[in-house]
């Protein structure tokens, strides 16, 4: 334990929409830092002989077009100001007991609201609410501090450069950066390998961009899967009765339909059995002559079994768990045993890490996902590996953040950004590369090794230059599994525009209940409406008119039960409506219920309706009902009291 006291040595504010290298400031009063984004602050404490550095992130933030005002600056400033130079007893840091000191530097002083203005007192409302969460993670920060004291106490090995660890600290959360340098927009060039021989490139393709984004907000972070069921429900005139965030019932005409996610009445309970588990899956397809890649599964913590197993099907191979989702565990292309036991390092770090996993032969080729509903293929998305091109001027880490703010206009990959991970530093190393390596320009460098979306990959539609035979045989896979007229099956191909003979290609899986959001809003190629093609299916089965309303005009009741009076749930939901441009009111209906009429585009409705079993943070509904009605056109959005 140290014996000789700390103090603050240095404050630094870093600005996100410089590239990380550029300080701005070893000050926080620097007056020509003030119409930047978003910030954070460097901290560095320390005695005669040693130092220790670390980072609060994303202290005070504006988005793009609206920099900060004074008033945010004084209070960094004084929060700055206090910090500099404070003496921290080495005990009470080694501790973690810093709590009424840490305050301290962050209690706003009188000063910042004498004399202030009306628009000024609205800021100062602002930086009452950072007061909290800049002291927690203040807090976290000496907290931190103390951790990595211990660990040199009893001899850990050093960390990584300063610099370094807090690029990848701030990366870890990229989600939450606003930090966005200039760049030119990302773009999508197929060109694949057949037979190890390079193929024609395909032409550039520029990132979608979808007016529906600013119109699914009120869905925050919420499952898309099961909202743009409901859309599609309502916009076939059902009722809709939501009992959970991805659980709903719609009824028409005396007809009730049952919906779980994307799970609908077209999956049979032993289809999606089947379909859940990978090895399940390929034991069934196997015997059938369909093309699977030849693999096993093991116990979690049978590592040496697998490497013999790996050695005797012969690398490269793949490793992922067999029950894994969204790509979690999943290391490909793995060639020698060095590689493998990395992998396997990656797959028990991983949430799944305690599962089964599969050792299986890897198959050279990029990752699909075909959509089959009603026995045929209605869409083809190729799902590639999160990655970024080099330009010759940013870094890695400024490369991921360009290509995540392209990735905030596309509303199923909005709640996915590129993130960094234990994953994306295996990538890196085995390139040689860190996050502040400057590819050159036209290098891809592949940042994860799978390809699904929710580890920022990104989503290119091929459906119509994909070979009709791959089509066919997608459609022959599902079909042969009863109770299946919905499914995304996923292939690895080399080049989707070969026949199947030609090309290496392989089944990795069923999935009974795909996102359907992939097709929808892809970050590259043209949109495929799966969820209206999975909707009007269901109603061709039981044999249903199609009755489609006007996505533009559509007038609905909304009932929402539980706790939801006296939460400012009417003030939300007044304020989402207002923001997607909708008519009507909303108004408590009794003690336990509100009631809100919403007029206007589909889209926007049916995300807050979707989103109102949620609401704000207070409230607890416990079901929403949605109903059609006639109603004369209102003027605006009134919030009844």
């Amino acid at each position: 334990m140290p014996q000789e006291n700390y103090s603050v040595k240095r404050i630094e504010l870093v600005a996100y929409s410089r590239p990380h290298a550029e300080r701005l400031t070893s000050m926080a009063d620097e007056q020509s830092t003030r119409g930047e984004v978003n910030y954070y602050l460097k901290v560095t404490i320390g005695t005669q002989d040693r130092e220790i550095t670390g980072a609060v992130e994303g202290l005070v933030g504006q988005r793009p077009g609206k920099p900060m005002t004074s008033r945010y600056w004084e209070y960094l400033e004084t929060v700055a100001t206090r910090l500099m130079g404070s003496q921290l007893d080495a005990e009470a840091l080694a501790n973690g007991r810093l709590g009424p000191q840490v305050k301290a530097w962050v209690e706003p002083t009188a000063e910042l609201i004498d004399d202030a203005r009306p628009l000024d007192l609205r800021q100062w409302a602002k930086i009452q609410r950072a007061v909290s969460s800049i002291h927690k993670a203040l807090k976290q920060l000496f907290i931190d501090f103390a951790r990595r004291m211990k660990g040199e106490a009893r001899g850990a090995p050093p960390a990584a450069s300063e610099d370094e660890a807090l690029v990848e600290a701030l990366f870890t959360r990229a989600e939450q950066v606003l930090y966005l340098p200039e760049g030119e927009p990302p773009t999508y060039t197929y060109q694949p390998r057949l037979q190890g021989v390079l193929q024609a490139p395909s032409p550039p393709l520029h990132p979608n961009a979808f007016d529906d984004t600013p119109l699914m907000l009120p869905l925050g972070t919420m499952d898309a899967k099961s909202h743009l069921m409901e859309r599609e429900c309502l916009r076939q005139g059902f009722n809709v009765l939501r009992t959970g965030k991805g659980v709903f019932t719609a009824d028409k005409a005396g007809q009730r339909f049952y919906f779980k996610l994307s799970r609908s009445p077209l999956v049979s309970v032993d289809a999606i059995a089947l379909c859940t588990h990978k090895e399940a899956t390929r034991e069934f397809l196997a015997p059938l002559g369909f093309p699977v890649p030849r693999g096993r599964m093991f116990p979690s913590g049978g590592y040496d079994n697998a490497t013999r197993y790996a050695n005797l099907i012969g690398y490269p191979v793949v490793v992922k768990p067999a029950t894994g989702v969204r790509g979690i565990g999943v290391v490909p292309n793995i060639r020698s045993d060095e590689e493998l036991r990395s992998a396997f390092h990656v797959l028990e770090t991983s949430k799944l890490g305690h599962d089964d996993f599969i050792v299986e032969k890897h198959i050279f080729g990029e990752d699909y996902r075909i959509m089959v509903i009603g026995g045929k293929v209605r869409a083809a998305t190729l799902r590639a590996p999160a990655s970024v091109t080099g330009d010759g001027k940013h870094t890695v880490a400024e490369l991921i953040l360009i290509k995540n703010r392209y990735r905030q206009k596309i509303p199923h990959l909005k709640s996915r950004p590129i993130v960094y991970t234990e994953s994306t530093q295996y990538q890196l190393d085995k390139l040689g590369y860190t996050l502040h390596s400057v590819p050159p320009l036209g290098e891809r460098v592949n940042l994860s090794g799978s390809c699904n979306l929710s580890q920022g990959g990104d989503s290119v539609n091929v459906h119509h230059e994909m070979h009709p035979s791959i089509i066919k045989l997608a459609e022959d896979a599902v079909k042969a599994v009863p109770g299946l007229d919905y499914c995304g099956i996923d292939f690895l191909i080399e080049d989707h525009r070969k026949p199947v003979g030609e090309t290496d290609i392989g089944i990795c899986e069923l999935n009974a209940h795909a996102a359907i959001g992939t097709a929808c809003y892809p970050m590259f190629g043209d949109a495929v409406n799966v969820p209206r093609q999975a909707i009007e299916e269901i109603l061709h089965n039981h044999d249903m008119p199609l009755a489609p309303l006007d996505d533009d005009r559509i007038t609905v009741k909304v009932r929402v039960r539980g706790k939801v009076t006296g939460v400012g749930f009417r003030k939300w939901v007044a304020r989402h409506a207002r923001k997607g441009g909708l008519n009507g009111y909303v108004k408590n209906r009794d003690r336990r219920t509100v009631e809100a009429v919403l007029q206007g585009s589909l889209v926007a409705i049916s995300s807050l309706t979707t989103a109102c079993i949620r609401g704000p943070s207070e409230a607890l509904p416990t079901s929403v009902r949605v109903m059609h009605v006639n109603e004369s056109l209102h003027d605006g959005f009134t919030l009844i009291r």
